[in-house]
This record gives structure tokens, sequence and C-alpha cells, in this order.
């Protein structure tokens, strides 16, 4: 082991070890006062953690300390010690909310106490999966006393993550078993997952302090993400930014630090009384404060009674400590050991996320009661006539068990409007990486889909759109059975959905054959319009007349008494034939057949391979017909980008063939 100088107190185990790797993840002690936990990791690191005035006076551990402990193949991590005494367990609970894999320790003159059973309660409700014991001070018992302490320890953690894990005899006064407590303290760490960092970044601060030269320090073991030195911060819940100007790892400065780790951060403008214990710097925008937690709550099963559906609590979460009321959606108590669903509705906001552990204790007395898991922030009050509430819950739990069901429920429940992907990843509590991997995932499968512009919505989303598109579409189409297609003004105003969500449902109508776009809108292309065998008449004769007069031809309103028919029922069928393209609308009085549109263009592109421009003069001797029929002719050409006018000249536009 290195032969490590003592510690600064304010440096998160601030020892300069140069040249090593960083474990990122975080060991624990936990135990009964004055059984050696400060002591065993003087042994560890070198380092003395109780550097307060106060716990030389009393002899105790009062506040957190930290040390860096040097492992085989040039590794380092970090280790927390915390308070052992009753009156300290917000402190410990502060300490323990940041650790990986504990070490719990028992000393053999006093055995299992109290606060081993309490810490020891408290590490398994705060979701620690890993961890070994040390029994110490054995050289003040007997072999048969240690063998008895041991006993004691493996009957208090039979049926836990501690049940196999090793449990060590170990002496920090004469160094006794040293080498055995030192290779299981390894093995722990090295079968300890280290933290996961795919989240925001998120530290819930444990101290912070003054620096000589430096400004003013904050330190603490970020729960997810990664830092980095210019990176901007949130510092909640007040809601401050705030810039990163520089990181130590360990002590040790660094560009970077990792969930798991211990950290400190220069953070500029910010002073020693801007920020205290249970504040969180997390990344900006991620994280809102509140007053309401959904939860999953468990007791322990020793508490002796029942827990009423309103009882006053003091919630330990991250490095908080903020009292409130544990809220039951049920009129019913919770017994000891039961698990349930339920609210804390507290004094001051909390910062949480999803899956994060806390622990719950009583105002009087003073008593752990239990602990658990966060399933989500909440902005409503929990109200027992929310009936649905313990259901929604349980979706929300199971889907933010994972990151890519956790984006899926995002999308799931943004409504009609798409998500642009760092809002996906803000409600999905991720970082911009780990998003977008898993909305790849979520594309490939069809369960997101992606619109214009990098936005997402759930596909159910655009079923529903496709739905009400051929809802309303049909219904026109029993208003008005001869229209071929209905436009986008008549019909977006009457859906519910964003203007990107109708355009790809559309598009995904069209691609499936429902749906067809004609010159005049959309039409479902089951209700293709279709005449009667009358109307089909009356269509060949007004389609014959406009065909025989060409450009003398008449107005529309001229055609019922030239055919006969009463002009109510000859509109349909005009309508139809100029939606189909077999009459053209020029303007109020001139109406012509699609065949004498279609050459007066072939007549426009023959005299422009000889002419430059053309007027309304030179016009009237070229179609052979009046005023009347050679204005609207030329500027229907105008409009469809055919010609161009330039005073009182025609010219054909360069680009057209």
């Amino acid at each position: 082991m290195a032969d490590n100088k003592r510690q600064k107190r304010g440096n998160c185990g601030g020892v300069a070890t140069t040249g090593l790797d960083t474990v990122s993840l975080t060991v624990g002690t936990a135990g009964h006062i004055d059984h050696g936990k400060t002591e065993l990791i003087r042994l560890l690191t070198g380092c003395y953690c109780d550097t307060l005035p106060e716990e030389h006076a009393r002899g105790m551990t009062i506040d957190l300390g930290f040390a860096t402990c040097e492992l085989p193949n040039h590794r380092r991590v970090g280790i927390v010690d915390v308070p052992g005494h009753e009156r300290f367990i917000h402190n410990m609970v502060a300490g323990a909310s940041g650790i990986d894999t504990v070490l719990l320790v028992v000393a053999v003159d006093d055995g299992v106490m109290p606060q081993t059973i309490e810490h020891f309660h408290i590490t398994r409700l705060l979701g620690i999966k890993s961890g070994m014991v040390a029994v110490t001070k054995i050289d003040l018992a007997s072999e048969s006393r240690i063998a008895e302490v041991e006993d004691q320890v493996r009957q208090l953690v039979k049926g836990s993550f501690l049940d196999t894990c090793p449990v060590v005899p170990v002496s920090a006064r004469t160094g006794a078993g040293f080498e055995e407590f030192y290779n299981a303290f390894v093995a722990t760490v090295d079968r300890t997952a280290e933290r996961d960092a795919t989240g925001a970044f998120r530290l819930h601060v444990e101290r912070s302090f003054v620096l000589e030269g430096l400004g003013a320090i904050v330190s603490g073991i970020p729960l997810s993400g990664i830092v980095r030195v210019g990176d901007t911060l949130q510092l909640l819940p007040k809601g401050d930014t705030r810039k990163v100007r520089g990181i130590q790892v360990y002590g040790q400065d660094g560009e970077e630090g990792h969930a798991g780790e211990c950290i400190a951060l220069k953070m500029s403008g910010l002073s020693q009384d801007d920020v205290n214990r249970g504040m969180v710097l997390a990344s900006p925008d991620y994280f809102k404060p509140t007053r309401f937690i959904d939860a999953k709550v468990h007791l322990l099963p020793n508490l002796g009674s029942a827990i009423k559906p309103r009882t006053a609590i003091r919630l330990h979460i991250g490095t908080s400590d903020i009292p409130g009321h544990l809220v039951l959606p049920e009129l019913k108590p919770l017994a000891p050991g039961a698990e349930s669903y339920a609210q804390f509705q507290l004094k001051y906001p909390a910062v949480v996320a999803p899956g994060d552990f806390f622990v719950i204790r009583s105002l009087s007395p003073a008593r752990t009661l239990g602990g658990g898991y966060v399933v989500a922030p909440d902005e409503m009050r929990l109200r027992r006539s929310r009936k649905t509430w313990s259901d929604e819950v349980n979706r929300r739990e199971i889907a933010f068990k994972e990151p890519i069901t956790a984006l899926a429920f995002v999308l799931e429940h943004a409504g009609k409007e798409p998500l642009q992907l760092m809002e996906l990843a803000r409600q999905a509590f991720l970082n911009e990486e780990t998003a977008t991997e898993n909305i790849a995932s979520l594309l490939l499968e069809g369960t997101a889909i992606e619109l214009h512009g990098k936005r997402f919505v759930h596909s159910s989303v655009l079923t529903e759109a496709g739905e009400n598109i051929l809802r309303h579409l049909s219904a026109m189409h029993d208003e008005e059975p001869l229209k071929v297609g209905f436009p986008r003004k008549k019909l977006f105003p009457q859906l519910s959905a964003g203007k990107l969500v109708i355009e790809k449902a559309l598009k995904n109508l069209e691609e499936k054959g429902q749906v067809k776009l004609t010159a005049q809108g959309y039409q479902v292309l089951s209700r293709a319009p279709s005449l009667s065998p009358k109307q089909a008449a009356l269509a060949e004769k007004i389609t014959a007349i406009y065909n025989e007069t060409g450009l003398a031809s008449p107005r529309k309103d001229q055609l019922a008494e030239m055919i006969g028919t009463p002009a109510p029922i000859l509109a349909p069928v005009f309508d139809h034939l100029v939606q189909r393209g077999a009459l053209v609308v020029l303007s109020d009085k001139v109406v012509l057949g699609e065949n004498h549109l279609d050459e007066s263009k072939k007549k426009l592109l023959t005299y422009f391979e000889t002419h430059e421009s053309l007027n309304s003069g030179a016009a009237k001797g070229l179609f052979e017909t009046s005023r009347k029929y050679v204005i609207p002719m030329l500027e229907y050409w105008d409009a469809q980008g055919l010609t161009k006018r330039i005073g009182n000249e025609r010219m054909l536009k360069k680009d057209e063939s």
C-alpha cells in the first residue's frame, strides 16, 4: 500500500495518488459507535478521517470522512467513513446514499449492537447489493468470542445481500488479520459493479468549503452521469446555473468526474454561503424540485406497530433530510414488513429521479421506519379519489427500469405533439448519448416514429391520427360525394394533432393505398367519386359542348338552358368535371375543355420558338379569338409558370421546355 499523507478534510479523499486508475464506485463504512470504523480506514489508507475539533474532543465520528485506498494493478477507490452514533444517523444516511458497497464493522467486545442493526437495515433500504463484514478489535478477545460474534453477524445478515459475504476478523491496533482483510476488501471491490454513468449528471452536495486561492469548492459522489471542465450545471432547488472551472477526483486534478467517484468541483461565481448539504448540482433542465414524490415503500419488519395512512416522517434521500408526511393510497394502516406504493408530501422540495433510494425515519422517537425507491417526482398531491393512482405508478415503475422502456413511456404519454431528442432525454432522465442509442432501437422496432426536424412520436399517435384522418375525410365524402379531393386548409383544422403528425400520418396512408392526393386535395381511395347513369349522361353532354365550342365556349351559367336541365342538378356534375381536369375554369366567364387548353399551350411554345415576347394583340391572332378569352388564358399560363408578364408583354420562362 502507498504510505499516504494525511488527507485534507474537505478534499473528498483528497490524496493526490498520481498514475492510478479510478474505480468508479465508492465503499462506505457502517456500524455502531466506537467499533473501529475510522481506525480501520486509517489502516487501509493511512488517512485519519476524524479531523473536526469536536470529533477529537469527543473521541467519535460526527460527520462524514473521506479517504482513498490504493488497490492492486494501479487502481484506487474512495471510502466514506460514517458516524456510528444514533444522534448522527442523518449524517450516516447522507454518506451511505452515495456508496456502492458496504464495509460493515462489528467490534468483538460489544458484538452486534443497536446501530449495527440499524445501519445494516439502512444499507439494505438504500439498495446496496455488495459488501463485507469486518470483526474488529480481535486483540481484545478470545478465539471463542470471535467465533461467537461472527455467528451473531451471520444471523443478522442471513437472507440479505451480505448473506454469503466475507466476515473477516482484524485488529486495527496490532494489524493482526490485516492481509486477509485487505484481500477480502479488494475482492469485494472487484465484484461490485461500477456506477452506471448513462444518466444525466447529478451530484447531491455533501459539503462546500473554501480553499485559499481557489474559492468555493463543492464535493460529493455523483449518482449518475459525467461532468467535464467547462460544463454548465444547475444548482437546485435554487435553479441558478454555474460553469465548472475545475475538477478533482480523489484530490487529483482531472478533466472529468464520473458517477460513483468522490469528486470536488470548483464552480464559477459560487460562494460557500450559496450552497449547502442537501442541494444538488445537475445537468440543466433535467430535474425539477418537487414536494410530491411517488414511491415504493418497504417497512422494516421489527417496527412493532403499523404505520398510519398519513404519518409524519423525515425523508432521507441523497444528502437531504426533509420533514413531511407519508401518504398511503388507501385508508388502511401499513403493517410492519409490508410494501406499498405511497406518496411523500414534503415541507420543502426535493430533487429526485426514478430509482433513487431513500430511508424514512419517524420524528419522535427518532427511529428508522423503512425505505424504498422513487418511482417518479409528481406535480400533483395524491388524492384518494384518484382510484387509478396505484396503477399509474405501477406502469411508470415498470417503464423506468430500463432506458429504452423509459423513452417509450415518455413518447406514449407526450400527447400528440412530437418531442425533440433532448426533451425526450430530459423526461426519461437520460443523457443525450444514451437517448440517441435507445431511440434508434425504438425506431427500428417501430415503436417510435421520426418526423421532420428530428422530432419523435409514439407509433400509437400516428395510428390514431391516421384513423382520425380517414374518419374526417369519409365524412367529407358523405357531404360532397362527387368531390375528387379535399384541400389541406379544409381537412387540417378538423384534426386535433399537430401539423407534423398529420403530414406523416397522411404519408403513411398514401403508402398503404388508403388515401390519394389529387390536384384537388386528399381523397379516401375507396371513396373515389363515381357518377350515376343520369349524371354520366349529363357529363358527356357538358364535355361535348366545351369540346365543340373551343375558344368560344359558354359560361357555366348558360349550360342549364343549353342542355335543358336545372342548374342545381348540373352544378355537382360540372364541379366534378373541373376537379377531374376535364374542364378548366379560367375566370367567372371563361371555361375551356382540357383538350383546347392543351392546344393553347402547344401554340404558345411554337410561337416562342421564333419570338421573344407576346402581347395581347398578337395573342388574339395566335388563338383566333377575342380579348374576352385571350386575357384569362394568358393569366392562367402565367399562374402555371409557363410564361411571365413584363409590362404588357409575355415571355417564356427559361426553365420551361
